[in-house]
């Protein structure tokens, strides 16, 4: 009796799994916090100077009269040059203008040979100021910019979320939140003397114009370009719940 070889049963192939990816779109947003400072932002020439020329002064490099008298003469100048600056907002079309000013000045200066008159007459003004003036003005104003700069300017701050502005205080009230729906973020650095002269083109303004038409003004922002940069990339952005 032959025996028939049996056909084995096809087993039926189970069907792969699909890997599901686990994509989750979990895109981490930081929170951006922004500081203003107040005008003494721009005081760092006058402590500079000071401690630069009180040492110096110590070093014996000035004894005499003639660099005692450049050195008085460099720290008065600079000094109004800073009170100027951050006492006076050019903006825009002011800025032009004194710009206009001082070309106009030097050329009719230049027109008629005054410059040497008035390098000498520069020369002969006897302003000079001891070490421990110097000393005394770097330090105290050194205190004082430290002690704004990274104390009292960082009580009142603003945070950027995704969709969102808010306005924290570092103590008592005045917490607000807004939102970033049809917000505006500009930036602006045309304050000539400040932003341009005394920031080094590293500070500005941001203007932050919200759906109901109030602006926030955020003054002397350190790095105020790349900021406001990524303000109008986080007030667009819709948070995921």
């Amino acid at each position: 009796m032959n025996d028939q070889p049996t056909s084995a049963a096809a087993t039926p192939e189970a069907p792969t799994p699909t890997p599901v990816s686990a994509s989750l779109p979990e895109h981490t947003h930081n929170v951006l916090k922004i500081y203003t400072h107040s005008p003494i932002l721009y005081w760092w020439p006058i402590w500079l100077l000071g401690f630069l020329f009180f040492i110096l002064s110590g070093s014996g490099l000035a004894d005499s009269d003639a660099p005692a008298r450049v050195q008085g003469l460099t720290f008065v100048f600079t000094l109004l040059f800073v009170i100027f600056s951050t006492t006076v907002r050019l903006r825009g079309a002011n800025s032009v203008i004194f710009g206009l000013i001082l070309a106009i000045g030097g050329i009719l200066l230049a027109m008629g040979n005054m410059f040497e008159p008035v390098a000498k007459l520069l020369g002969q003004m006897d302003i000079t100021m001891s070490p421990t003036f110097y000393l005394f003005m770097g330090l105290a104003l050194f205190l004082m910019w430290a002690l704004m700069i990274f104390a009292f300017d960082k009580v009142k701050y603003y945070e950027i979320a995704p969709g969102q502005v808010r306005q924290r205080m570092f103590w008592g009230g005045g917490d607000r939140a807004e939102s970033g729906s049809n917000a505006r973020c500009q930036y602006r650095a045309d304050d000539f003397l400040r932003h341009r002269m005394l920031g080094f083109v590293v500070t500005g303004d941001i203007e932050i114009t919200l759906a109901s038409g109030e602006v926030w003004y955020l003054h002397n922002v350190l790095f105020a370009k790349r900021k406001a940069s990524q303000i109008n990339d986080l007030i667009v952005t819709r948070p995921i719940d």
